[in-house]
């Protein structure tokens, strides 16, 4: 019995290592990393795709721009439990989603590999022992998204791009004491999410929508 119990556990293993090696994403070349660490990142990606190549079709076909993200329910998320925790899988997808389809409907090109790539860098592929299953990373990574997509909403700049590196982190609050250990792993993300966010904030700001969607 407690052979067979061993056999089924192993098995379930390998099932679930299985099913993230067929995630294509997480075999790209440079961006594979970041999408390992974060579930937000990886759902991203998926809506990324989803929607650029929704807005594509819709700007080929003649139709206008879907104003609501209930417009495209039909898509797929690819979201397996492989990947992490749903609910957070998902709120990444809705980003990308809203992310890619506009780009695709208004002809600017196919950004997210690239970005996530750069977002990459540096970033150790390896588990540490305070964030063995990325937690604060992912963490991180979803709150630095929306602080990010908040103030490239409101950035008067011209640039939508800015380096991860140079972002300020200071809002990890750890259940107990201080865990600098921890507090690092999350950083990692929240930097790479800002850098994200705060890119898109820019170029979906209403008014960038409109003088492209005009030309």
């Amino acid at each position: 019995m407690a052979r067979f119990l061993l056999a089924v556990a192993a098995l379930a293993v390998f099932a679930g290592v299985q099913a993230q090696t067929q995630d294509m994403h997480l075999q790209e070349t440079g961006s594979a990393v970041v999408l390992a660490h974060s579930t937000f990142a990886h759902g991203y990606r998926h809506g990324y795709e989803e929607g650029y190549h929704a807005g594509n079709t819709d700007i080929n076909m003649g139709r206008t721009l879907r104003a609501k993200l209930s417009e495209t329910r039909d898509l797929k998320t690819g979201y397996i439990v492989q990947l992490g925790p749903k609910r957070v899988f998902e709120a990444g997808f809705r980003a990308g989603l809203k992310a890619g389809y506009t780009d695709g409907y208004l002809g600017r090109n196919f950004r997210a590999v690239d970005t996530l790539r750069a977002l990459a860098a540096a970033l150790d592929d390896s588990s540490p022992s305070a964030d063995p299953k990325h937690v604060h990373f992912d963490d991180g990574f979803a709150t630095g998204y929306s602080n990010g997509f908040q103030r490239g909403g409101a950035d008067n700049s011209s640039a939508a791009q800015i380096d991860f590196r140079v972002v300020d982190c200071t809002q990890f609050q750890p259940a107990h004491q201080r865990d600098v250990a921890a507090e690092g792993s999350y950083c990692e993300g929240y930097r790479r999410g800002f850098a994200l966010g705060h890119a898109d904030g820019f170029v979906l700001r209403p008014e960038g929508a409109r003088m492209e969607a005009s030309k």
